[in-house]
This record gives structure tokens, C-alpha cells and sequence, in this order.
């Protein structure tokens, strides 16, 4: 067969299968597959990297024209980059101002520095660059200085305190990971032009600075912390002056849309979530591992514009009172929590991500279609015990669901027999579960009008009992549901002897 009568569009198709370095060496064929390797269908997506301790000389074939070319690069500096090969290629593509790189990353993970400097040197060359990643595990003694006219969106990772400046005027994306002040001193240089901050802070001690910036700009705000796990944090009283609206900070963020918090180590008290209470433009609210007290659960009621909650990991440690956010449209269920929102009738909630510590699950269902009449995406996830066979029972209750996601469990392989008919149901997900094939013979017959189907990394067991049964196996299912795009990626059916169905 003659591969050149195909259209261009299936050849793509095909040179997707290849590996980066042999899809080089097919673009030497003809004229016709250099174009099409070289096209933007490929440079967007694709990202050279420049990384490899085995080879002295493994930057050779990485010429000036393809590191001209490329829009996605990482640099991992190490001894085999500083040669005068990749420094004289890095000058003649990135000093011309011809260079098509959009996105960069820097990684220094070594001593060897003069790549990772000449290309810092370069950015103000580097006149599509919108996205720079920069990460050092060694101290930079004469800092970093970023200067581009065009950088968007930066993130920034050093693990030695270094200093670091930026020049970039139309920068309105920062993550920063904050272990120095030095940190801080650069957030508070460039805070009042960021639309989106992610902020993570390796210790609690450099928290405190945040409430100096000025965010007149910021839409979306991003706090992790990830360290200090034994000692609390609470905002000082000179620091809680914002809530008298005379701080930079109060008055900054009313514009404040997006508001995500997670505190795994618990250490965050009410005092620090009261800075946020002038964010009275919030629709979406994320706050992760807090306790769900009376005074936390009252603030998130004063988020009058909430469509968005989540509240993962939240447990509540007092009669808190309820939630009453009749424009909530999403909900991440904190940890068997759904008296939280059982007392004000919800008919806006279309998004429910929900867990359960309960063993018998016949009613959880019910409970559910109770308090939110009109959901369309139903997510069950993290259950403490297995999905027993009769938690489906009263599923038609939801009448308008689209969407069904069952992730990280064990299922009853006997659940969606006693389910009733879905003729609704659109999308079935079932992500990382363990259970027995058996589970899908019933699918076609429950969901007759689905038109996706995932089976993501999941375990699927076939537990021989009768010797003369068929059992399921994935393109049975597909036959049967000739009119659903059924996805089996990462997942596989076991036999006592370990071999697929």
C-alpha cells in the first residue's frame, strides 16, 4: 500500500505512534511528511527536552533550525549541557529574536550553570514566550532577573534562597512556592497585576506577608500549605486590621472570584479564614481539612454569590448550623456531611461529588435526591465500605441525571442489578474500582442510552462458577452497545490464573 495516497489527516493519525526521534528520521523521507511533521499539529503539542547524563555528546542533531522551531522546551542543566556545542546552538537560536518558543522550562539541578544562564540571558529575546516554568535546587548568588515584554504566566520553585526579579508587564499568572521571604518580597512586587495567584508555602511563617499585598487585580487565589505539621497558625490582632476595611489586603480582594484553601496539616485557624470575609464577590469557595465549625460554616453562608463549593476533607466537630446557598450550582461533599445542607432546599445544585461512611447504603440515594432535586452529575468517591448491591436502589429518584462517576472503591459486581432502568443516563464512569466483571453483564439493560462508557484503571476479577457461562468481556460489551463509546484504558479482567477474559 502506498502510505502517500492517504490524506493528510490519517498520516498524522499514524506518525502519532512514533517516538520523538523517529519521527525525525521519517521527515527525511519526502518533502511531504517533513511538512507534516513539522506542522503545527505537532509543534504545539510536542516538547523537546534537552535532558541526559549517559551521552557526552547527546545534544548532537538538536540544530539551530529545530531549536528555532520548537514552541514547548525544558532545560535540565547539568555537566553534559554546558558544552560549547548547546551554548553556541542556544545563542544562535535565541539571540536573533526568530525563536517560536511559547512555553519554558528551566530545571538546575546541578552545579553546571552556564546553559541555564545564557537562557535566563536570552528570554528578553524570546518574543512568543508566554509560560515559564523555573525550578533550582542550587543557590543562584547573583539571583535571577526575568525581563520579557510578553511572559504571561510564570512559576517559579526554588529550593536555596535566591533572589529573583521580574520585569514583566503583562505577567497575570504567578505559582510561587515560598520558602524565603525573598519570596514573599517578589509577590508583593508584582501582587497588584496578577489576575491568578498560587501561592504555596512550605512553612506558616511566611503566611503572614500575604495580607500586605495589594490584589486590585486578582480573580483567582490559590493558598497551600504544605509543612510546619505540629504548630498552629493564628493571625496576630494587628494583622486582623483589614476587617476593619483599613488594610490594602481587605480592601483588594472584593473582587476576589476564586478563593481555594487547603491546609492538609490542620494548621489554619477561623482567624485566618476571617481575612477573606470582604471577598464578597466569591462564586467559587475551596476550603480543604478545616473543621467545620459554627463561626466557619457562618462565614461560608456570608458568600452570598457561591455557585461553587468545596469542602473536602472538612469534618464537622460541632452541632455547626447548615449551609444555605440556594445559588450553589457544584458541591464537594465534606466527609459525611449531608446534614449540612439538608435543612434549605437546593434546586440549583446540578454537580454533587459525594462520599459515605455508612454501611447500609440503601437509602444514601434517596437522601441525596431529597436535597438536590435537580442534579445531572452525580460523583461517588472515597466510600469507607464497599458499594453494596443495593445502593442503587431508589436511582431513579434523579430523574434528570446525565452523569454517573463511581471512582477510588470497591463495587458489589451485583450493584446494577438491582438498579432500575436509566433511560436518561448519558455518561458512566467507573475510575479506579475494584470489583468482578460480572458487573457489566446487567449495563446495557440498565443504561440502554448511554453513549459513553469509561472504565479507567480498574480491577475487574472473573471468578469462574459455572463452566458453561460466558462471561462478559470488553468487546462483548462493545457489540452489545454498538451506539456507546466505550474507553477500557488501564484496565484489565484477572482470572484465578491471571489471564485477561
Amino acid at each position: 500500500m502506498d502510505l502517500n495516497s492517504l490524506p493528510n489527516e490519517v498520516l498524522c493519525c499514524i506518525f502519532d505512534y512514533l517516538p520523538w526521534k523517529d519521527r525525525q528520521r521519517v521527515s527525511l523521507v519526502c518533502s511531504r511528511w517533513n511538512d507534516i511533521i513539522n506542522s503545527v499539529h505537532y509543534l504545539r503539542r510536542q516538547k523537546l527536552v534537552l535532558y541526559n547524563y549517559g551521552k557526552a555528546k547527546f545534544f548532537s542533531g538538536v540544530g539551530v533550525q529545530l531549536l528555532c522551531r520548537q514552541k514547548s522546551i525544558e532545560f535540565y542543566s547539568n555537566a553534559m549541557l554546558d558544552t560549547e556545542e548547546l551554548l553556541d546552538t542556544i545563542i544562535k537560536s535565541f539571540s536573533t529574536g526568530s525563536a517560536m518558543v511559547q512555553s519554558l522550562s528551566l530545571f538546575l539541578r546541578s552545579e553546571h550553570k552556564l546553559a541555564f544562564g545564557l537562557v535566563v540571558a536570552n528570554i528578553p529575546n524570546l518574543l512568543h514566550l508566554t509560560e515559564l516554568k523555573i525550578s533550582a535546587n542550587e543557590a543562584l548568588t547573583n539571583g535571577v532577573h526575568i525581563d520579557s515584554a510578553c511572559l504571561e504566566k510564570i512559576n517559579i520553585s526554588f529550593y536555596q534562597n535566591s533572589l529573583c526579579r521580574l520585569n514583566t508587564p503583562r505577567l497575570h499568572t504567578l505559582h510561587l512556592t515560598v520558602r524565603y521571604r525573598s519570596e514573599m518580597d517578589l509577590l508583593s512586587t508584582v501582587s497588584a497585576q496578577l489576575i491568578e495567584l498560587k501561592v504555596s508555602f512550605i512553612s506558616k511563617d511566611h503566611v503572614a506577608q500575604l495580607f500586605g499585598c495589594d490584589f486590585s487585580s486578582l480573580k483567582a487565589l490559590s493558598i497551600l500549605l504544605e509543612n510546619d505539621k505540629y504548630i498552629s497558625y493564628s493571625v496576630s490582632p494587628v494583622l486582623l486590621r483589614p476587617l476593619d476595611r483599613t488594610g490594602i489586603f481587605s480592601r483588594s480582594i472584593v473582587g476576589l472570584e476564586t478563593l481555594r484553601i487547603v491546609d492538609i496539616c490542620n494548621i489554619f485557624d477561623f482567624e485566618f479564614l476571617q481575612m477573606f470575609s470582604y471577598a464578597k464577590s466569591l462564586k467559587a469557595l475551596t476550603i480543604n481539612y478545616f473543621k467545620l465549625v459554627g463561626e466557619v460554616s457562618e462565614l461560608i453562608n456570608g458568600f452570598k454569590g457561591l455557585t461553587c463549593l468545596n469542602l473536602e476533607g472538612c469534618r464537622k466537630m460541632d452541632a455547626a448550623k447548615t449551609l444555605e446557598l440556594p445559588g450553589l450550582q457544584t458541591l464537594v461533599m465534606p466527609y459525611k456531611q449531608l446534614s449540612l445542607f439538608s435543612g434549605t432546599p437546593m434546586s440549583m445544585l446540578t454537580t454533587l461529588y459525594y462520599n459515605n461512611a455508612a454501611k447500609d447504603q440503601t437509602n444514601f440515594v434517596k437522601q441525596i435526591a431529597n436535597a438536590f432535586t435537580n442534579l445531572t452529575f452525580l460523583c461517588l468517591q472515597h466510600f469507607d465500605n464497599e458499594l453494596d448491591t443495593n445502593a442503587f436502589l431508589h436511582l431513579n429518584l434523579l430523574t434528570k441525571l446525565r452523569a454517573l462517576v463511581i471512582q477510588n472503591m470497591s463495587v458489589n459486581s451485583h450493584i446494577f442489578v438491582n438498579c432500575p432502568t436509566m433511560l436518561q443516563l448519558e455518561r458512566l464512569v467507573m475510575d479506579t474500582i475494584v470489583t468482578e466483571v460480572s458487573i457489566l453483564d446487567v449495563i446495557p439493560a440498565r443504561f440502554p442510552s448511554l453513549q459513553t462508557f469509561v472504565i479507567s484503571n480498574c480491577f475487574l476479577y472473573l471468578i469462574p462458577k459455572d463452566s458453561a457461562k460466558c462471561y462478559m468481556t470488553f468487546d462483548d460489551l462493545r457489540r452489545q452497545m454498538h451506539c456507546c463509546r466505550i474507553s477500557t484504558k488501564d484496565s484489565t479482567i484477572f482470572t484465578n490464573h491471571a489471564k485477561q477474559c
